[in-house]
């Protein structure tokens, strides 16, 4: 470089004034941020900024020993024959640093140049979702396949369009338009599509947990358009049947090809044999004790949004819910919504508890309640499609693994009293440099790690649970808090709770 020759790459206003201000030591934290998203971004941006940072070095070399206003003379010089804008450099922050700084300064402006604007050691990791997978697996108990075949048997698997043939044991999926099941072996079941499978043998209990969804189970000879809860039924003499618990399920005889065939009709409450050969579906008592019902009482959905180039993907299937505030791109929040369908009576306490799974860095997060749409899709919603939410109800530091619980009692009893339904956002409220994030475990990964809602129902003081073995009447204080909630259905009983308390004398 000479004298005569020097010049600097073209560059906006505002990328003139981040560098001089960085390199000067001046830059206040959103413009450090601002800078360094640039960076990353835009490759224009950083062949200025090295070219700005080798020139400083060179006025630095060629102005040792002489005299401030001898510098800033050199200075002019030398940035004279600029072709695009003519600027005054910022001597005095090469003069303060040294050439080694900004030796690495450049080494770290071409290393962003080398790894790329997506690859950034606070971004959390994800499981890829393979093309063409349309459901997870859940939770499992003790699956066995038949011989020759093989399943999935971690939480958070992604299927593929397929055929599962269950020996025995208990797989729950859940399907990306919202439909849930719970597969039973022996079974043989074949996931078909996002909002679709077909039953080709056994038993399995189906709902749909989004608002506005449909989820369709085929069996041989019929079809179910599910939009509640159910239990399906194909046994070995051939007799596909359908118990609806929840909802409304409409069942249609079919013909060879899958074809419904006149003779459906819409099934509330009810047990139903549909009979492809007389066209008809007609009633069988409701037997919903026959299926597996390992359900909660309180339903969650779960998703975490990206911001920048990613915000318009869903994250809905992924095991771990994110928390990041950063530069622009880099950014996560996540969203949760409670059924409260479930909850019956009025409510003493309601606490949320997340796990944390991952945690870089020590970070305050928030919780605020969604208002205004409550109704989004966990397989859909984006950091496009998000919802508002109202100010933080709750700040927490995470730390470290350990669970982190807030209170929600007001929240659950106005959501009672108006659609059932809780929606929260969980997010950070101060950006943080670096890699700083907190992953949760979301209802896609280990059943264990699930954020949950606790309910401590107003009237615990006294719980009458009469079966057929005649459970003995249990007498607890409304201050102590069960261990054990465990939703269960009768037929003759309808829906109840058993709540199980640490072993007490009387």
């Amino acid at each position: 470089m000479n004298e005569t020759s020097a010049s600097l790459p073209p560059a906006d206003d505002e990328l003139w004034s981040l560098v001089e201000a960085f390199v000067a030591g001046t830059a206040a934290e959103d413009d450090r941020l601002r800078l360094e998203a640039r960076l990353r971004s835009e490759p224009q941006s950083r062949v200025f900024y090295v070219a700005y940072l080798d020139l400083h070095a060179h006025l630095q070399w060629r102005t040792r020993g002489k005299s401030d206003r001898t510098a800033e003379n050199t200075g002019a010089q030398v940035t004279g024959n600029a072709p695009i804008r003519r600027r005054r450099l910022v001597w005095p922050s090469l003069a303060g640093v040294g050439s080694l700084a900004a030796a690495a300064a450049i080494f770290f402006v071409l290393s962003l140049s080398r790894r790329g604007p997506e690859d950034d050691s606070g971004t959390p990791d994800l499981p890829i979702k393979p093309a063409g997978s349309i459901a997870v697996l859940i939770d499992n108990n003790a699956p066995v396949w038949e011989s020759g075949t093989s399943g999935p048997t971690k939480s958070g698997s992604y299927l593929l369009p397929g055929r599962l043939k269950l020996k025995s044991g208990v797989v729950e999926i859940a399907f990306d338009h919202g439909g849930e099941i719970l597969l039973e072996g022996p079974a043989d079941f074949d996931v078909s599509a996002a909002d679709r499978g077909f039953l080709h043998r056994g038993k399995l209990t189906a709902k749909v947990l989004e608002p506005g969804s449909s989820f369709f189970v085929s069996m041989p000879g019929a079809v179910t358009n599910i939009e509640g809860e159910c239990g399906l039924l194909f046994d070995a003499a051939g007799r596909p049947e359908v118990h609806v618990f929840a909802g409304e399920v409409r069942a249609d005889p079919t013909d060879a090809r899958g074809e419904p065939l006149p003779g459906g009709r819409s099934i509330e409450n009810a047990g139903a044999f549909i009979d492809p050969t007389l066209q008809m579906v007609s009633a069988v008592p409701l037997n919903p004790v026959a299926f597996a019902r390992l359900r909660p009482e309180v339903r969650v959905s779960d998703a975490a949004v990206r911001d920048g180039p990613h915000s318009s993907e869903n994250f809905g299937a992924a095991p771990q819910l994110i928390v990041k505030n950063s530069i622009p791109g880099y950014s996560w929040e996540t969203f949760l919504r409670f059924d409260l369908t479930g909850v019956k009576g009025p409510v003493s306490e309601a606490t949320v508890r997340l796990v944390p799974v991952k945690v870089v860095q020590p970070m305050e997060n928030a919780a605020a309640v969604v208002h205004s749409n409550d109704s989004w899709s966990e397989q859909l919603i984006t950091w496009d499609t998000k919802p508002p939410s109202g100010p933080a109800l709750a700040t927490w530091t995470v730390t470290g693994n350990t669970s982190v619980e807030f209170e929600v009692t007001q929240q659950v009893r106005e959501a009672l009293a108006a659609d059932k339904r809780l929606a929260l956002r969980i997010f950070a409220p101060k950006r943080k440099r670096g890699s700083a994030y907190v992953q949760y475990g979301s209802r896609e990964g280990d059943s264990n790690l699930r954020p949950q809602l606790l309910i401590t129902p107003a009237d615990v003081q006294v719980r009458k649970l009469r079966q057929a073995n005649d459970f003995p009447t249990l007498t607890r204080s409304v201050s102590e808090r069960p261990s054990t909630i465990l939703s269960f259905r009768s037929q003759v009983f309808g829906v109840g709770t058993i709540m199980s308390w640490p072993a007490k004398e009387h």
